[in-house]
């Protein structure tokens, strides 16, 4: 999506507005604007004409996440880069498998995945549920909106409004399903289907909210796994055939059984939604409930630890790959 797509006539532009506000507006007392190198924050009315500008892309808002009941409607984890980004993609694809909605909205350098509530709820509940989710995929370094429990002065965190133009990349950002396809074509599709999102099960918001105060620390995977001694001879062809070239999906088959996408129920611990993923393109796993990843190499070294009681290092689980496998 674009700047230059088409924009709607200007009788349908107000009922878009009105639609885009409907869904993410909550304060109408206060309103940001994105500048290239700063936001401004607007302690003043925000009308409809702004909306209808910030979707023509003549001016770029930022609306608040909390109402002044400390209540909000969404909850919005904001990937700063790509590698996060991508992990919040990964994320979001086994919450689509649980039951739980997401939309992942683009951004300049990352990108914004929001969560949509049926009722409102508070600004602890959301951000309780928010942490929970993080602890429980093991994701730091993600910002989580709204930032505060309650606001204690000003209108506290604010967040670009979506489908504005973004000020420093001069792009329109659209949103995008868990499968990575767009959402919908047009901007006027896309506004028409978040006016009515799917919304996060009450159950889901409860199961997450119990992981807030318990992350889940994943399985620490052996430091040598990226840099183990390089060694001219056998150590060093092995460890590279093994990696690169026999097949992790045919290794883990009797183990876990995946899906076309990489997805299925970890072995390494009581699974009930599918959290483990494996990656064909650089054959190498990962469990986003902390189980840990990795190569060939660690999914038996932790295969033999919680299957079989085993604790390995690195060069006695490849001496026994390379017995087993070549």
């Amino acid at each position: 999506m674009s700047k230059n797509i088409p924009l709607p006539d200007p009788q349908e532009m107000e009922e878009l507005a009105e639609l885009l506000a409907e869904r993410f507006v909550v304060r109408w007392d206060w309103y940001g604007r994105q500048y290239k190198d700063r936001y401004q924050a607007f302690h003043e009315p925000l009308t409809r004409d702004l909306l209808i500008d910030h979707l023509a892309g003549k001016i770029t808002l930022g609306t608040y996440v909390l109402d002044a009941q400390n209540r909000g409607r969404y909850m919005v984890f904001d990937a700063d880069d790509e590698p996060n980004m991508r992990r919040l993609m990964a994320m979001s694809e086994v919450l689509a498998q649980m039951g739980c909605p997401t939309y992942r909205e683009d951004s300049r350098r990352g990108g914004h995945l929001w969560f949509f509530f049926g009722e409102p709820l508070s600004g602890r509940n959301i951000r309780v549920f928010g942490q929970g989710v993080l602890n429980v995929f093991n994701i730091g370094e993600i910002e989580l909106f709204p930032k505060q429990d309650a606001l204690k002065s000003g209108p506290g965190s604010m967040i670009r409004l979506p489908f504005g133009v973004h000020r420093r990349s001069g792009r329109r950002y659209g949103f995008y399903r868990p499968d990575g396809e767009p959402l919908a074509d047009t901007l006027r599709q896309q506004i028409r289907l978040l006016a009515i999102p799917a919304t996060v099960p009450p159950r889901i918001i409860d199961f997450y909210a119990a992981h807030a105060e318990r992350p889940v620390e994943p399985l620490p995977v052996d430091p040598n796994f990226e840099h183990a001694p390089v060694e001219n001879g056998e150590f060093s062809s092995d460890l590279d055939r093994l990696k690169h070239e026999i097949r992790l999906r045919d290794y883990a088959r009797p183990y876990v059984q995946v899906n076309r996408r990489g997805m299925g129920l970890c072995p390494f611990h009581h699974d009930t939604v599918p959290s483990f993923h494996l990656n064909d393109d650089i054959n190498a796993w990962y469990c986003f409930a902390g189980c840990g990843g990795g190569s060939i190499i660690d999914f038996y070294i932790v295969l033999q630890q919680r299957l079989y009681g085993r604790s390995l290092d690195f060069r006695t689980a490849l001496h026994e790959l390379r017995e087993e496998l070549l």
